[in-house]
């Protein structure tokens, strides 16, 4: 870390040279990201859906188990009319030149389900060439742009839906709200960061550095989409994380420099002291960061690998620019910084209204512990309450194709088309089903599930080798819905015995089972992702401040706002609490993929301001050896600063809040309000507290692993016979 800050203060020129060829470099790339981006979900590999999956390509072929429906109407031409079979056929046509392997309708199958309750509307199933979700989701706009050139004529239209459409344009509508989000947060915080400073060319470097950091991360993510699929989460939760610890690294470091420079230091002296002091609690926090964003690799779902990628490289980078960019920008722009005022170079005596905060609280600890306490547990509660939510048709905008497709299919078919239910029927020794027991047992399935309410239709599709049947169930609800997910659960419960007694084994798949099964290993991992960011953190902390009661304390802090982030997300998009003032109608639930992100990158940024305060806690207990005086010094130094950055954050994130895609304003308002509790309730109400209730136990550490380090320790240095 030296040896950069070194560098950047004696070549300044030459640093700010280097990154902006870097970011001459990224900004094409970063800006053909859009293009790349793929679906927001994806199998779970190795997951009972999975396995259905490959074994229906084995069986059926390619893209059997990712079939889209397609939408033929016409507004004055009835399906009876000759030119409506007319337009089947020739649609079938074009997309058959376009390389789909099937397509089927009712002019070629004589299939009268195909057909729309209105007598105007005609459902062609496309089978693209494709084994994977996000193979068949590169075929969404070819068949698209394919229907668009059947010249059809304009008495007809076609819509492409299904549930991979859907996630098609979640992409869409996602990058949409994230243009939405910057065009509201960036400008806000420009304002927030100038109230700070007072000087625009010190409230413009976070932002600048930050919005560097972002074009640089988004084209490491072009370039990983070569090979990994990248959803549109990775691109929001890059920007979001790039905006704000971008801006909150900078910020710590431009405003001790200030600080610096209000004791009398001369210019240099105040960014090489700057630098080498926020550039500890950079490092220390990019590393929690960074160890949320590795964790997803304990997740099997590969789409997260490439989001985790992209965060470690948004840290990365965001610490690099802090530590070598802002200094050479500094020294550059030297006592500039602050114009047009005059910085004051008289610090307050009496340490102003932070110091009186954190004594008020040291000195009546309980008056202030307990209410928080009870605020926290009423936050945290709801925790317990919380479910599951997934996305679906209703969550695309109006505009949006899938969605058009999918509100013509619950009037005139059923919804269950976006994503009918498969199930798979084989011999237990893979032999032949075409001997009567067990076709027998084949229709009694179908006929028993013909007789459920909460299913449209059923039908039977023998493979060509005769070895395997394809029972596919089209519901009257969505796959999302709740009805479905119970039914898939029951089929899955289910022993099958008529199936079994004629030896048949049967599986189930589809797009419902493959979103239970991606919920699972969400919720799963939480299991292993949690003890491991714990642990490394905890390693992390103690290696930093030479203590044991502190990391156990950030920890336990940091757990703490997670809960009642998601407490909070709970009463509001579960509970409908406060949904009408912004607008939502609650989805009754959270997103398993919202919950998993949210812990682990909120783990990271919480240590932001942690280790901000402790850090100055340490340094002023180094300094004095009174605990008291050290915790008072440190909240008086750092109050306002942690919170003018949560105010960031929070206004950064919030603006995420605020935009259509409910998975989005789950996590934006999730983030933001978890910032704002932390660098409120949690870090200038129950950290001065318990720091004060501690006392010098605080800063024990165990004197075995003293002599194995370096011998430097948090006990204050004593000379000549005072301590100091």
């Amino acid at each position: 870390m030296r040896t950069l800050i070194q560098l950047a203060l004696r070549r300044p020129k030459l640093v700010i040279l280097a990154w902006i060829a870097v970011l001459a470099l990224a900004a094409p790339f970063a800006s053909q990201l859009a293009g790349a981006l793929r679906g927001s979900t994806d199998a779970v590999p190795g997951s009972p859906s999975e396995l259905v999956s490959r074994d229906l390509t084995r069986a059926f072929g390619k893209g059997t188990a990712f079939v889209f429906p397609a939408v033929l109407t016409s507004s004055s031409i009835a399906t009876t009319d000759p030119r409506f079979a007319a337009a089947a056929t020739n649609l079938e046509r074009v997309l058959d030149s376009a390389g789909m392997i099937d397509v089927r309708h009712y002019w070629n199958t004589g299939d009268k389900t195909l057909l729309g309750r209105d007598g105007h509307s005609a459902l062609v199933l496309v089978r693209p060439s494709a084994e994977t979700f996000f193979e068949a989701e590169s075929n969404v706009d070819q068949i698209r742009e394919a229907a668009r050139h059947s010249q059809l004529g304009s008495a007809f239209d076609v819509k492409v839906t299904g549930m991979i459409s859907l996630f098609h344009d979640l992409d869409v509508n996602a990058s949409d709200d994230l243009l939405r989000a910057e065009r509201i947060g960036i400008p806000l915080t420009l304002i927030v960061l100038l109230i700070v400073f007072g000087a625009p060319i010190a409230a413009g470097l976070p932002l600048v550095l930050a919005l560097g950091t972002i074009a640089i991360t988004l084209a490491v993510l072009f370039a990983l989409s070569r090979v990994m699929p990248v959803s549109v989460f990775a691109q929001n939760a890059v920007t979001m994380v790039g905006l704000g610890i971008g801006v909150d690294y900078a910020l710590f470091l431009v405003s001790r420099c200030r600080e610096e420079l209000s004791r009398g230091a001369s210019f240099r002296s105040a960014v090489e002291t700057a630098a080498g002091q926020a550039g500890h609690v950079v490092l220390v926090s990019g590393l929690a960061v960074c160890t949320g964003f590795l964790a997803l690799f304990l997740v099997h779902i590969r789409f997260l690998h490439t989001l985790a990628l992209g965060g470690v490289a948004v840290v990365v980078t965001s610490v690099l620019m802090t530590l070598t960019l802002l200094p050479a920008l500094l020294i550059l722009i030297g006592e500039k910084l602050n114009w047009p005022r005059q910085l004051s170079r008289r610090p307050r005596s009496d340490g102003g209204l932070w110091a009186r905060w954190a004594h008020e609280t040291m000195t009546r600890p309980w008056r202030y512990l307990v209410p928080a306490v009870i605020v926290l547990g009423v936050l945290i509660v709801p925790t317990l309450r919380l479910k599951a939510w997934n996305m679906g048709a209703d969550d695309l905008s109006p505009a949006m194709e899938a969605r058009q497709g999918y509100d013509i299919l619950t009037r005139n078919f059923a919804a269950g088309w976006m994503g009918p239910i498969a199930i798979l029927v084989k011999g237990r020794e893979n032999e032949n089903l075409r001997t009567p027991g067990r076709q027998t047992a084949i229709a009694a399935i179908v006929s028993r599930l013909a007789v459920d309410p909460r299913v449209q239709g059923v039908g039977a599709y023998p493979s060509a080798d005769g070895r395997s049947t394809l029972v596919l169930v089209v519901p009257k609800s969505a796959p999302e819905s709740e009805v479905v997910m119970t039914m898939v659960r029951e089929m899955r419960a289910d022993s099958w015995r008529t199936a079994s007694d004629a030896g048949l084994a049967v599986q189930i798949g589809g797009f419902s089972a493959s979103i239970l099964d991606f919920d699972a290993e969400l919720f799963g991992s939480l299991k292993r992702v949690i003890p491991v960011v714990l642990a490394i953190t905890f390693i992390a902390l103690v290696f930093a401040f030479r203590s044991i009661v502190v990391p156990i304390k950030a920890i336990t802090m940091n757990l703490i706002s997670v809960l009642a982030a998601y407490g909070f997300l709970v009463y509001v998009f579960q509970e409908g609490v406060g949904a009408e003032l912004i607008g939502l109608v609650p989805p009754g639930g959270l997103n398993s993929f919202i919950v998993l992100m949210l812990f682990t990158i909120l783990f990271g940024l919480s240590m932001d301001y942690e280790v901000f305060l402790l850090s100055r806690i340490k340094e002023e207990y180094l300094r004095t050896g009174d605990n008291k005086k050290s915790v008072v010094n440190g909240l008086s130094r750092t109050g306002g600063l942690i919170t003018s950055a949560a105010l960031i954050m929070v206004v950064l994130f919030g603006s995420f809040g605020f935009t259509r895609l409910t998975a989005t304003r789950e996590f934006g308002l999730g983030l933001a309000f978890a910032v704002a509790l932390d660098a409120t309730l949690i870090r200038v109400v129950l950290v001065p507290i318990l720091m004060g209730l501690l006392g010098r136990a605080n800063w024990w550490f165990p004197a075995s692993l003293l002599l194995r380090g370096n011998r430097r320790s948090v006990e204050p240095r004593i000379h000549g016979g005072v301590e100091v």
